[in-house]
């Protein structure tokens, strides 16, 4: 596991790093993305960071109205292979992580 913390996502050469040099098979991203203007740049990001790096990306955030979309989001985004999304409501993701997928 790698992580990274807010916007780090921003960058990739940190989650490339961290997949490369410390062979991480998930980036983990706690954050406190809230509905602003840069709330729709999120999703993408995260995808883009999962796919580039061939790695699962597990980003968390703040629950209601104001927040939410917490994801697992697999090495690959296709339409058979789409991201795993909490609503705004309190939850928890499960989610089964294959290697052989990586």
């Amino acid at each position: 596991f790698g992580l990274i913390v807010c916007t780090d996502i921003r960058y990739p050469a940190l989650s490339r790093r961290l997949v490369q040099k410390h062979n991480v098979d998930v980036l983990l991203q706690p954050a406190c993305f809230s509905r602003d203007i840069s709330f729709r740049t999120w999703k993408p990001f995260r995808e883009t960071r999962a796919v580039e790096n061939g790695a699962y990306f597990v980003a968390g955030n703040y629950a209601g109205t104001d927040y939410g979309e917490a994801a697992v989001v697999p090495p690959w985004v296709d339409e058979d292979h789409e991201p795993t999304v909490l609503g705004t409501d309190e939850g928890y993701l499960l989610a089964q992580l294959d290697r052989n997928v990586l």
